[in-house]
């Protein structure tokens, strides 16, 4: 498979390890990984950091609007009514805070757009939440259950890395997509998320912290590093 690296070697000790460049396709099975790594690592400092108060649960919700055959309208369409929702009282008197991740299925006659959100949440009546949202969007269904902390990262990271999208789906996807964040927090955990800091790259075999660019690669095809790092 090729894909565009770039060498990084410890200036400390000359060991290397190469990183794909992002080519800017979503379901590339390489730059995936990546995405999910640093996702990963952002819901674990945010899941770490998150202070439930009393009577507040983690909750997954999946919001969904009728299917269309205009992608990039129903995408942002679906994102405007979500933030029309996050703006209501209601929502304000149940949810500190989140995170979602936008998921889309179907293909050029019919496609599905929906959000997958954990929420911050006292108990939400399901027929208030969804009664509202209808009245702010298409929708038509609105799943909510109660998740453990635990289950959270699993829960969203499995979006974020999707590559099973046929081919002849992708390109309407991407063109969908583009410019939009896949995985996005609201309310309290974009505060927190604001405190977070990439962690620092630490060579393996001497632990130090400063590399360089040694080299670019257009036709890499060994991934073992791409496990390993």
């Amino acid at each position: 498979m090729q894909h565009e690296f770039i060498r990084l070697e410890c200036i400390c000790c000359g060991d290397h390890f190469d990183v794909p460049v992002y080519c800017g396709d979503r379901f590339c099975p390489i730059c995936s990984v990546t995405r999910r790594l640093r996702v990963r690592s952002r819901l674990e400092f945010l899941v770490k950091n998150v202070k439930a108060g009393s009577g507040y649960n983690f909750k997954h919700l999946t919001l969904t609007i009728k299917n269309q055959q205009h992608l990039s309208l129903m995408t942002a369409a679906i994102v405007k009514s979500f933030r029309q929702l996050r703006q209501t009282a209601s929502w304000k008197s149940h949810v500190k805070g989140g995170a979602f991740v936008i998921e889309i299925t179907g293909d050029s006659s019919n496609w599905h757009v929906h959000l997958h959100i954990i929420i911050e949440s006292k108990y939400y009546k399901w027929a208030d939440l969804l009664n509202l949202w209808k009245k702010l969007s298409t929708g038509q269904g609105v799943y909510i259950q109660n998740i453990p902390r635990r289950e959270i990262i699993r829960y969203l990271t499995k979006y974020i890395s999707k590559t099973d999208t046929s081919l002849e789906c992708r390109e309407a996807i991407n063109d969908a997509l583009r410019g939009t964040r896949l995985f996005q927090p609201f309310g309290s955990w974009y505060s927190i998320n604001r405190l977070y800091t990439k962690p620092a790259v630490i060579c393996k075999k001497c632990k130090g912290t400063c590399f360089m660019i040694s080299g670019e690669y257009s036709d890499y095809t060994d991934l073992r590093f791409w496990k390993e790092v």
